[in-house]
C-alpha cells in the first residue's frame, strides 16, 4: 500500500504518463490495421477451404457469391494484350522491380518500381450456365505466368526490350560497350512480372451479384452479374467505410480452390502476428 502511494506521488511516473500513453497509442495505431486485415484474410481462408461454390444459377437471387468455372470473353475479339508477352487475355498485371541493397552486408530487396493492369468483362461458366463478371474493383490474385530477370547491364529479351521501348516509365539501361562509369554504380538488376486471366482458364470469383434482366441475350446466359458490392459506390461516406472495414471481398483468381485458400491464410497468420509484435514492442516500451 504504501509503495502504491510513492508510486503515484512520484513525479516521475507523472512526466513518464504522456510518453507510455504515446507508446500504446502508436502501438494500437500499428497493430489494429495488422491485425483487422490478418482476420479478414483467415475468415476468407476459412470460406474457401471450408465451402463449396454457389452454381451460376443462384447468382439471380442477388448477394454474395463464391463461382467457380471457366473465363470466356464476351466477344471473340474483345481482350486484353498484356504488355510484355503480347498475349490475348482477359485481365493482366504487369510489374517491374529493382533489386535495392541495405548497408547491411549481403542484403537485399526488391522493389516494385512500375505496375500496370488491365480488364475486360467476361464470362464465367460452370456447366449449369454463365454469369456476367463486373471487374472494375476487384481484388486480383492471378498465378505468374512469365517473369523475367535481367541483370545489371545485359542486354533484356527481346520481348521485355520492346516493353521498356514503348514504356515511358521504365527506363532503358545502357549494356555493352555503352556503359559508363556511372551506369556501373546507378543501374540495378530488374524484374520484370507478368500474371494474366486468360480465355477458356479456371477462374474463382467471390463477389455480390444483383439480378439484372438487360445483361442476358443468348441461351445459357443467366440475368444476373456479379461484381464489387454497390455500398462501394454509395453516395453516403459512413456506407462506403462500412463497406471498406466489414463488407464481402471482390475477389478474382485463377489459383485452385487449395492454393487460394493456402495463401490467404498464410498472409492473415503473417499479418496478424505483426500486429501482435507490434502491440507487444508498445506495451515492452512502455512499461
Amino acid at each position: 500500500m504504501q509503495l502504491i502511494r510513492m508510486l503515484e506521488c512520484s513525479p516521475m511516473t507523472l512526466q513518464l504518463e504522456p510518453v507510455t500513453l504515446t507508446i500504446l497509442a502508436v502501438g494500437v495505431v500499428v497493430a489494429v490495421p495488422f491485425c483487422w486485415y490478418g482476420i479478414s484474410e483467415l475468415r476468407l481462408a476459412n470460406r474457401i477451404l471450408r465451402s463449396e461454390p454457389n452454381s451460376v444459377l443462384d447468382t439471380t437471387d442477388g448477394g454474395h457469391v463464391e463461382l467457380r468455372g471457366m473465363a470466356q470473353p464476351l466477344e471473340a475479339d474483345r481482350l486484353c494484350r498484356s504488355p510484355i508477352s503480347a498475349t490475348p487475355c482477359l485481365a493482366f498485371e504487369c510489374e517491374v522491380e529493382t533489386l535495392s541493397s541495405s548497408g547491411t552486408q549481403n542484403s537485399s530487396s526488391w522493389s516494385t518500381v512500375y505496375t500496370d493492369q488491365e480488364y475486360v468483362p467476361f464470362r464465367l461458366e460452370d456447366g449449369d450456365g454463365n454469369v456476367l463478371i463486373e471487374p472494375p474493383g476487384a481484388d486480383f490474385r492471378l498465378e505468374t505466368d512469365a517473369q523475367a530477370k535481367v541483370d545489371a547491364g545485359t542486354e533484356p529479351p527481346s520481348a521485355v526490350a520492346q516493353f521498356i521501348e514503348e514504356t515511358d516509365e521504365v527506363d532503358a539501361q545502357n549494356t555493352g560497350d555503352d556503359r559508363g562509369l556511372l551506369d556501373r554504380f546507378t543501374d540495378t538488376d530488374r524484374r520484370f512480372t507478368e500474371r494474366l486471366l486468360v480465355p477458356d482458364g479456371s477462374v474463382h470469383v467471390f463477389g455480390t451479384a444483383r439480378y439484372d434482366t438487360t445483361v442476358s441475350s443468348a441461351p445459357g446466359q443467366v440475368n444476373a452479374a456479379v461484381g464489387l458490392d454497390e455500398a462501394a459506390y454509395a453516395d453516403s461516406r459512413w456506407l462506403r467505410l462500412r463497406h471498406s472495414l466489414m463488407g464481402d471481398p471482390f475477389i478474382i483468381s485463377d489459383s485452385t480452390e487449395r492454393q487460394l485458400g493456402l495463401r490467404a491464410g498464410a498472409y492473415g497468420l503473417f499479418s496478424v502476428a505483426l500486429g501482435l509484435l507490434a502491440a507487444g514492442i508498445a506495451v515492452f516500451w512502455a512499461f
